[in-house]
Parts: structure tokens; sequence; C-alpha cells
């Protein structure tokens, strides 16, 4: 019997279509069978306790980042590095508890996917690593009347997660020369190397003037390089720029707290984006030329502000090298691909960036 049907669901679900081949396609290996049929309603909560993620655009735009995330962990943790997809039998993320202590992930040793065991990552634990030996559908209805390891018995529930699913899989990542490599990772950090780590979208381009006028002010004029070749989204599933129209209102979308003034006021604080985690980035308007202005960041739990050296193109291929780690920026993992965790994904609709 199916397991969702077993369930009880605390709101309703609601079905969610995937192009199951271009996910499997995107991420270079199939899924097990019953994972397909288990996030047919999207990203689901089981027992309030366990998120299984769909196949959608914010899970695989995340992958990257929550495999950075466990080998940051366990390297703070003193031990070994995982074996992580795409290597050849490498873990792979598949969920998380609500309060993010465990990772979920699938054994891919085995050649045939629906015979996967679940994986518990806890680096906290005495036992970090715990293969429980259990398919998905095996762990979810083990976890609901027993436990594995610390984790159960859950309450036999089911409820849509509050972040509704978004269909799609993220743009293809580049097929570079070894050359154009080496350039994009160690070359000159301009608008050259950031096409190398992220090829831009179509671009509409921008009615400067008009923004000027608005604004009241000149900007920088990478700003204006980077907006008119990849226009306002979020990089890296991270940090979100605004598009050049919105930056007027982004004070009071975002909040002005900070430890200095806010723009217009003299010598202000220029809010152009924020991270996930609502940290700000933008530039202190200091003197009368604007590509002089110093690019900066206020973190959100930090009342001083972080000055970062170079402009925003130098800032932005920095960080998304590797190379840059500050509060608000965080830094990759020495493990990590850049090229894997780099991205961009355009705005469709005015962001929300909180």
């Amino acid at each position: 019997m199916d397991l969702l049907d077993q369930l009880e669901p605390d709101r309703p679900l609601t079905p969610f279509a995937v192009d199951r081949a271009a996910v499997e396609s995107w991420l270079g290996v199939r899924l097990p069978a019953d994972y397909w049929e288990l996030t047919r309603f999207g990203t689901v909560v089981v027992g309030g306790a366990i998120v299984l993620s769909a196949a959608d655009r914010e899970y695989l735009g995340m992958l990257p980042w929550a495999k950075s995330g466990l080998r940051a962990d366990l390297r703070e943790a003193g031990l070994p590095p995982l074996r992580l997809h795409p290597v050849p039998g490498g873990l792979l993320p598949w969920g998380h508890t609500v309060n993010g202590r465990t990772s979920l992930l699938w054994n891919t040793a085995d050649p045939e996917p629906d015979s996967w065991t679940v994986v518990l990552c806890d680096p906290a634990r005495s036992e970090p690593l715990l293969d429980s030996g259990l398919t998905l559908t095996a762990f979810l209805e083990t976890v609901i009347l027993d436990r594995v390891g610390r984790l159960g018995p859950l309450p036999a529930t089911v409820a849509p997660h509050w972040n509704p699913p978004v269909a799609g899989i993220p743009s293809p990542r580049p097929e570079l020369t070894a050359a154009e490599r080496e350039f994009a990772l160690r070359g000159p950090a301009g608008p050259a190397a950031l096409r190398l780590l992220v090829p831009p979208p179509p671009a509409a381009g921008c009615d400067w003037e008009r923004v000027f006028d608005r604004l009241g002010t000149r900007l920088p004029s990478d700003y204006r390089e980077l907006m008119d070749a990849y226009g306002g989204g979020c990089w890296s599933h991270w940090l979100r720029l605004a598009p050049p129209g919105g930056l007027a209102g982004l004070p009071e979308l975002i909040g002005r707290s900070g430890p200095g003034p806010c723009w217009p006021e003299p010598d202000g604080f220029l809010v152009i984006g924020s991270s996930i985690d609502t940290d700000r980035i933008g530039w202190l308007t200091v003197g009368p030329d604007p590509d002089a202005w110093p690019v900066a960041v206020r973190p959100r739990h930090v009342r001083e502000e972080v000055r970062l050296s170079g402009g925003l193109v130098e800032v932005l291929v920095g960080w998304l090298r590797g190379g840059l780690d500050v509060p608000g920026l965080p830094g990759l993992d020495p493990d990590d691909d850049p090229f894997e965790c780099a991205g961009f994904e355009p705005l469709i609709e005015t962001p929300r960036l909180v």
C-alpha cells in the first residue's frame, strides 16, 4: 500500500508535476521509484520532523550548498570527508530533519536505485554516520512505528512544506575547456571570468537614465554592466540582487536598521540586495564618484559593516570562486567545486528579499 495514503494530512496536499527525465538527466543519475511516488505532492514533512525534498528547482539549486554544509560541518567536527554525489557511489542528500541537525541521504553504491539505503548524518553525534540499511519507504515506515538511531517514533502525519514547490531545473552547467576553467577560477576577477563561471541569460537591458532620475544619483559602472548582462536575480541560491528599477524601494522592503546611516542620507548605505538570511549588501555612498563607492555587507547578526575589497563584480567573482568568506557571504568548503555551486536564477517577478 502507498505510504502517503496511510498518513493523515494536516492540510490538503496538491499534486505536483515534475519532469522526471529532465531532473535525472540534470543529476546524472536515476532516482528510486518510491521517491517519485512519495514526492508527487512536492516537498512534504513526514511525522512533523522529516523534510522530504521534492525534485523541484529549489532542491536542485540548493543541492550543492547542502553538500557544502555537510563537508564543512564534518571538517569542523574533525571527521573525515564524505564521498558525495556525483562521485560514483557517493552519498546524495534527499532531505533533513525539521531542526536541521540531521541530514538524510542515499547511499548510491548499489547500481539499482531502488536498492539505495538511507544514511543519517549528524556530526554532533558520537556516531555521525549511520546507514540504516533501509530503502526510503522502509525508513519512513520504521521511524513512524519505531526508531532509526535517535529518530522516531513519529506521528503518522504528512503535511505540505511551507515553501510551495517550483517546477524546473537550474540552468545547465557550462562545458569549458581546461584553459577556460583556469581563467574562470584564477584569471582577473572581472566580467569575462564571471561569464565563464555563470553564463548570462538573455537580458532585456535597462533605461539607465530613467533609473538615475528616479534614484537621484548615478550608479557604479560595473553594476550597470552586471545588470545589462544578467538583470536582477539570485546568485547561487543565496545572494539576491534587485533589478535597477527596484533599488529605490529596497530600504523600506528589507528594513533600515544598521550601524550607520542609510541612503539617501549623506554617506549612507545604498542597499542593492540581500542574502536569503537578510544580510544586506550595497555601497557606502561616500564621495561624488559612484565607481569609488566601497562595497559593504551589513550582516544580520553583526552590528558593524564589513567593507569588501574591489567593485561589485570583483566581489561577486571572488565569492563564487570560494575565495571570499565574510559574514553574510559564506565561503565554500575546500572540497567544493565552484562550478557546481555557482549559479544564477533571473527574477521572474518583483522580488521579496526577506
